[in-house]
């Protein structure tokens, strides 16, 4: 009885959102105090010159580290936090998609706490607050700007931090970051975020709260996504968009994170290296269909907001049409991928299969629980 539940909710993350926001990254590290900064990226900051234009914000001399890999492994953490140690550095500054801003925030838990990463895998386990941490997306789709979440793989598997200590102590969300991400980029990592917010709606932890947010991000990537996809430019869809992101990072924080659709998602994404939102886009018209069997009352309230006329229609009417308007926006902007594409073969569903059951934290975070049997079904369907 969602009206109902208890919940918490809090954040120690400051955030600044808007336009030109990178502008003001010099007045955040001069009120921390901090001396020198790493930048933890990937390559790809560093070659279109967006780094550059950070430490000509920063106001302090900048360190980078550019070793982030897409679906990045714990030792990414560990180099670039060598690199903050050896440099001296007293603020690290996270700068990309999820990947990086991941890495960054493990990398600060660690610089505070010590130890090894997988003594914090879990919830809650971190005693003490992270170093100074200022996280800046460029990507419109985990809300790791503004979420309790790093997520690392350890020995080729997904492994994830949830603790409120690792959050960013500033968010820097500037949307004009993401008019220079490619297409198919912004189609994946908008469905990511489409995802955080559908989940969260179907959680078994979802909450008044968690339900206004997440009905306003599913009816604004709805109407913004495809425009800003069909229209890089558009600085009025990126705006949106990025705000839409940024909101599902603070919701998953309310229902300790995502569900099924995720629980999905990282099994390619650990064994077979999916980018992660692409990985999310692959099964959000395939796993809804059953997750959303046990929530017909949300399903509807969804469709609503995604512009669906439902007056007059059964339950199991309003259902299928919701279904379809997600099918709709998925195969619309172009991430109706067959697995086959990535090298999934069938003799390769079981592995799989294994893996997504191995995610029982967010595959219990749906009302619909799925059989071992259910998954195969789904990953031949995706195949």
């Amino acid at each position: 009885m969602t009206q109902l539940a208890n919940f918490t909710f809090s954040s120690p993350t400051s955030v600044a959102f808007g336009n030109g926001a990178i502008k003001r990254l010099g007045d955040y590290i001069a009120k921390m105090g901090a001396t020198k900064a790493l930048i933890i990226t990937d390559k790809v900051m560093v070659d279109i010159g967006l780094t550059k234009q950070l430490a000509d914000h920063a106001g302090v001399p900048c360190v980078v580290f550019d070793g982030v890999s897409p679906e990045p492994p714990v030792e990414n953490t560990l180099d670039s936090l060598a690199q903050y140690r050896e440099n001296g550095c007293d603020v690290i500054i996270g700068l990309g998609g999820g990947s990086p801003l991941d890495v960054a925030k493990a990398a600060a838990m660690l610089a505070s706490n010590g130890g090894s990463y997988t003594d914090y895998v879990g919830i809650g386990k971190v005693p003490k607050r992270c170093a100074p941490l200022i996280l800046i997306p460029t990507t419109a789709g985990t809300g790791s700007e503004t979420s309790i979440f790093s997520i690392m793989l350890v020995n080729g598997l997904k492994a994830g931090v949830m603790d409120s200590n690792i959050t960013a102590h500033v968010a820097i969300v500037d949307p004009l970051l993401t008019v220079s991400v490619p297409r198919k980029l912004t189609a994946a990592t908008g469905l990511d975020a489409f995802c955080h917010s559908m989940e969260t709606l179907i959680s078994t932890n979802a909450n008044p709260m968690s339900d206004t947010l997440a009905l306003k991000a599913i009816a604004l990537l709805t109407k913004w996504l495809p425009k800003a996809v069909a229209w890089p430019e558009n600085i009025e869809a990126r705006y949106w968009v990025m705000f839409a992101s940024m909101i599902g990072g603070y919701n998953s924080n309310t229902c300790e994170g995502a569900a099924a659709n995720h629980g999905f998602a990282f099994s390619p994404g650990g064994l077979f290296h999916v980018p992660h939102g692409l990985a999310n886009a692959v099964f959000l018209h395939r796993v809804l269909p059953i997750t959303g069997i046990a929530e017909y009352e949300k399903m509807r309230l969804m469709g609503e907001v995604m512009g669906e006329n439902m007056a007059g229609l059964s339950d199991r009417e309003a259902f299928a049409k919701t279904i379809q308007a997600v099918r709709n926006l998925v195969e619309n902007i172009g991430c109706d991928i067959p697995l086959r594409e990535f090298g999934v073969k069938e003799s390769d569903v079981d592995a799989l299969a294994d893996e997504v059951l191995k995610q029982a934290r967010v595959m219990g975070h749906s009302t619909y629980r799925f059989s071992r049997e259910e998954i195969i079904a789904v990953f031949r369907a995706a195949i």
